[in-house]
């Protein structure tokens, strides 16, 4: 049997939004905001290599902080293979399944804040949605993700702490939703990961770009080397068997992207808290903005599934959701800590409810991909 969280933490749950900015109060940015940008291009050429000339050429568009230029990067890329595709490479994968002493790392599971960002407790750059999708459902099918009630989910493209943090993954199987846990460590959904991998690896590519808004990468993008899991998920597009219980993947990133975008810390989700309606979630929805621009929604409850133990289990809800917000995770902010803490992860729904995946092993893999690849 799993050791119960010590008592504290159990007894401690997330906070109502109205105390929010007595414990978390806003902050500009404290430093310059001037940093380093990567974003990775693949191609194809020949063994002879290639040559690369880059150019950068002022944008004549006003940019809406006063202060800013835009500009383009072109990049001029001889040698290569015309007509030839080219992916990121391919993943490889570490099982969990050894519980871990979260005691031990408490450091590896706090929420991080970049100096040279900004903080605030809610979205402020707010966009009009328009439904793009209808949400008439067939009842004798099963949806990844719906809708209950009014939408209560809102458009924002803010990018100070901790908005910054959230992004859109995207594999082969299309672009879903995720965030950052670490300087380059990634959480989101075990479902969106390709598991038929090229030769040599464990899982496809995957590539994560914070802040994603219109094709804009404000911290630039990065793909994933190593992913973390207790189950692979069988790709089928259902949510079968126990899989809703490991719907849940920590990634390991090419760089460390996250000291640019800061990180939510994690915590595992106790039955405790089944009544506290002062949960979160941000997603990149199919309906609303076509994948391209990041919602938010908050003050929902969720309740764990009783019958799992809590290392491992469905939390069934009933937020705003919908294809493409898979992999974004489920949060809170709690009294004396630096930022928000990640506990799930959406996952799958039916006519009745939608559902998180999360429990203890999500801060496993978390605390695992952190010791090994800091």
């Amino acid at each position: 049997m799993i050791e119960p969280l010590p008592r504290e933490d159990a007894m401690t749950e997330p906070l109502p939004y109205e105390e929010l900015s007595s414990h978390f109060p806003g902050r500009p940015a404290r430093l310059s905001d001037l940093g380093t940008l990567s974003r990775s291009l693949f191609v194809t050429g020949g063994p002879e290599g290639l040559t690369v000339e880059a150019r950068v050429i002022p944008v004549e568009r006003r940019h809406e902080t006063e202060d800013a230029q835009i500009y383009e990067i072109r990049l001029e890329v001889g040698g290569t293979r015309l007509g030839l595709r080219a992916s990121p490479p391919g993943i490889e994968v570490v099982e969990v399944r050894e519980r871990l002493d979260e005691e031990r790392y408490r450091d590896l599971m706090d929420a991080h804040i970049p100096d040279h960002l900004g903080f605030d407790v809610e979205p402020r750059q707010l966009i009009q949605a328009r439904n793009r999708i209808p949400r008439r459902l067939d009842p004798d099918l099963r949806y990844n993700t719906t809708s209950f009630g009014d939408e209560d989910r809102r458009v924002f493209r803010d990018t100070s702490y901790p908005w910054s943090a959230f992004g859109r993954c995207e594999t082969n199987l299309g672009p879903f939703s995720g965030v950052m846990v670490g300087p380059r460590h990634l959480l989101t959904c075990n479902h969106g990961i390709d598991w038929t991998p090229p030769p040599g690896f464990a899982a496809d590519w995957l590539t994560f770009t914070p802040s994603y808004y219109d094709g804009d990468a404000p911290f630039g993008a990065t793909y994933a080397t190593h992913v973390y899991s207790v189950k692979r998920d069988d790709n089928d597009g259902f949510s079968n068997g126990d899989e809703g219980q490991y719907d849940y993947t920590v990634l390991v990133l090419n760089d460390r992207i996250g000291d640019r975008t800061g990180w939510l810390g994690t915590r595992r989700y106790t039955d405790a808290w089944d009544t506290n309606p002062n949960w979160w979630h941000i997603g990149y929805p199919q309906d609303l903005t076509s994948v391209s621009r990041p919602t938010y929604q908050r003050g929902f409850t969720m309740n764990g599934d009783d019958e799992q133990d809590d290392a491992h289990q469905v939390l069934y809800h009933q937020a705003d959701v919908f294809p493409g917000q898979s992999g974004g995770p489920m949060f809170g902010f709690w009294a004396g800590d630096v930022g928000p803490r990640a506990v799930a992860v959406q996952s799958w729904q039916d006519t009745d409810s939608n559902g998180a995946s999360g429990g203890g092993d999500l801060v496993d893999l978390a605390i695992r991909a952190r010791s090994d690849h800091p």
